[in-house]
């Protein structure tokens, strides 16, 4: 079966873009530049910021995830990943505008941890708030008998918040130790209060919070939507 092309739509942010690339490069097995698999990023971080369109104080991103959609379509990808979570809140009228599918990072995750950790029935959310507003992931574990345990208001805007749009946050100088030091102290609180995992729910997250940081396993959103990419390259169920 030929191998499919692989259309990234990035920019959401750039850095994670980045480091979404990077990990479907280093999980390929190959020994030759030719082994790799052929990718088309369109990184267009002027798409506008998804938090603030669900939380009606800014445009809608969803015109702009279109014409991304469609430019990577026309260019020659199979499928299309979005490194970026808060976007698949536009999920279903953007695939709808689009031939070719779009891989679902929500799914993608819930299937991850329910196949590879089926011990774990609580798992912390250490997302954006426009994630955690739209309950994208709250929803979908609820069907898989999961409970998502949830950061407290302050906890949210002080530390999560910071730490991804903060003036130090990650979007602003990319990683620091500060923006480490405020996501683990509010995994921390969930954690406390019975989360068996931690889901680093914003692919801004798996650039400063990895596992092992913490005494419960961290769910990389980012990894699990490399691996899912490569196997649909492949063609693989």
């Amino acid at each position: 079966m030929p191998e499919k092309v692989i259309g990234i739509l990035g920019g959401l942010g750039p850095e994670a873009t980045v480091a979404f690339f990077f990990r479907i490069v280093r999980a390929t097995h190959a020994r030759h530049d030719q082994d790799h698999f052929r990718v088309l990023v369109d990184s267009n971080p002027k798409i506008p910021d998804r938090t603030a369109a669900i939380r009606g104080e800014g445009k809608s991103p969803l015109p702009m995830l279109v014409q991304s959609a469609r430019g990577l379509q026309k260019d020659g990808a199979d499928f299309i990943a979005i490194p970026c979570v808060t976007a698949h809140y536009f999920f279903d009228p953007l695939q709808k505008k689009v031939r070719i599918p779009i891989l679902n990072i929500v799914g993608e995750v819930v299937e991850h941890v329910c196949r590879r950790m089926k011990k774990v029935r609580r798992i912390g959310l250490v997302a954006t708030s426009g994630t955690v507003e739209t309950g994208l992931f709250q929803k979908a574990f609820a069907k898989a008998g999961i409970e998502v345990v949830l950061p407290d208001a302050k906890t949210q805007k002080s530390r999560i918040m910071a730490a991804i749009y903060g003036r130090k946050g990650v979007k602003a100088v990319g990683p620091s130790e500060e923006s480490k030091t405020l996501v683990i102290t509010a995994a921390k609180t969930l954690i406390d209060r019975g989360a068996q995992a931690i889901l680093a729910g914003c692919t801004e997250i798996p650039l400063i919070l990895k596992d092992g940081d913490l005494p419960v396993p961290v769910v990389d959103s980012l990894d699990v939507l490399a691996q899912a990419a490569i196997r649909e390259a492949r063609g693989r169920k």
